[in-house]
């Protein structure tokens, strides 16, 4: 329903007008502040048709003081930005459900004019989006997992490092990171996942018991391969360990543990760090994998989708009322 509203209000606004659609809709899901205050003689402020970008301006004008105007994005995510909204409004719909989120296919459909302001509206909700897994670990802890036999933990590790083919293309320092590894901890239950993703320094038992320490429950059946880090580790820990030898098969005959789920997340998340370039830095990597999460634990869990997920975060994040 949000996002069908959403798409015809994009249409509609394309051309330029009806702009005050456009922020009618912005004010009632919170992005853009409904009457903000005049700094003066404290009174709600009034908007009135002007000739800038959004068409429409914030002013008071009372005989007490000069006239004062304010812009009508002040305080919210577009304040800093020069981008028209409807055009903010289709990049938070792409950027929720993920499409279509190559630089050249945006400047193509006409939403910035170059990468550098796409990387810089990428990197605004980029940050919404953290600091909403943030508070959600300072509640939860993000911890998966559980004594419910419906549902188990596979563990598993991956490099994360620039590939030269053929040992032919860039090689610069940046590639060359120490804490190239991920270690990955998949909740499943049924068609659901729940990923943590932690950037580790390697993968000694030193590093990897801590982390599942911390981030699964007590009780829970993990399934992992034989690596020696957490083979024999995990059973005096209280947790149900399987194990799958992939020297001898994929699936191990006996109890049925495998590490398929999160072998398949791993293609799906280096595709999409690959993408959008998240791989060049240690940061912008731990970034992109915070995002990712984000998606999971909060974008899908939303009874009415990601984009519904993301309005709530910026709406939290820039508090323009």
């Amino acid at each position: 329903m949000l996002t069908g509203k959403l798409n015809k209000i994009i249409r509609l606004c394309s051309g330029g007008k009806h702009r005050k659609l456009v922020i009618k809709w912005l004010q009632r899901k919170g992005l853009l502040c409904k009457a903000p205050h005049c700094r003066q003689c404290g009174k709600k402020m009034s908007i009135k048709a002007h000739s800038g970008r959004d068409g429409y301006i914030w002013t008071c004008r009372r005989n007490k003081h000069r006239r004062i105007t304010l812009s009508i994005r002040k305080g919210s995510l577009f304040h800093n930005s020069r981008i028209p909204l409807v055009k903010w409004m289709e990049y938070i719909y792409r950027f929720s459900q993920g499409l279509h989120l190559r630089q050249i296919d945006l400047m193509d459909d006409g939403v910035a004019k170059t990468s550098t302001t796409l990387s810089r509206m990428n990197k605004l909700l980029r940050k919404v989006c953290i600091k909403a897994l943030s508070n959600l670990k300072r509640r939860t802890g993000l911890r998966v997992g559980g004594k419910s036999r419906q549902k188990f933990v596979a563990i598993d590790e991956s490099k994360f490092a620039h590939k030269r083919k053929f040992n032919r293309g860039r090689f610069c320092t940046t590639w060359q990171r120490r804490k190239g590894w991920v270690f990955g901890m998949m909740e499943v239950k049924g068609d659901r996942r729940l990923p943590v993703l932690k950037m580790v320094k390697d993968r000694s038992r030193t590093t990897l018991v801590p982390i599942i320490t911390r981030h699964i429950r007590r009780g829970s059946t993990v399934y992992s391969d034989n690596w020696r880090a957490y083979l024999n580790a995990l059973q005096p820990l209280r947790y149900r360990h399987l194990t799958v030898n992939h020297s001898e098969n994929f699936v191990d005959p006996q109890t049925g543990c495998h590490t398929q789920h999160i072998e398949r997340a791993w293609l799906a998340i280096k595709a999409q760090v690959s993408r959008l370039r998240g791989n060049k830095t240690t940061k912008l990597l731990r970034e992109h994998l915070k995002f990712i999460q984000w998606h999971y634990w909060l974008g899908r869990r939303n009874s009415k989708g990601a984009l519904a997920q993301l309005i709530h975060d910026i709406r939290k994040a820039y508090r323009v009322d």
